[in-house]
């Protein structure tokens, strides 16, 4: 499974979210190995979610998702 928390970037980009620049570019695979296709993730973000009646702000690396608008580790 994932080991961060992940959002689309067009997602991010729609819904005008504060991104941060990562310090160090990160390079992220899948989960067979390969190195994911959407290129080194550069950026994150910070948001607050809701699940399960709790709330939690969590990071978010900014990358490209398909299909989904985030993905949650």
């Amino acid at each position: 499974g994932a080991t961060d928390n992940f959002m689309d970037a067009k997602f991010a980009i729609k819904h005008h979210l504060p991104l941060n620049k990562l310090d160090t570019p990160i390079t992220c695979k899948n989960v067979d190995g390969m190195i994911s296709n959407g290129g080194k993730i550069t950026h994150y973000t910070y948001q607050q979610i809701e699940a399960g009646g709790r709330n939690a702000m969590c990071k978010f690396l900014i990358t490209r998702l398909r299909g989904e608008d985030i993905l949650l580790g």
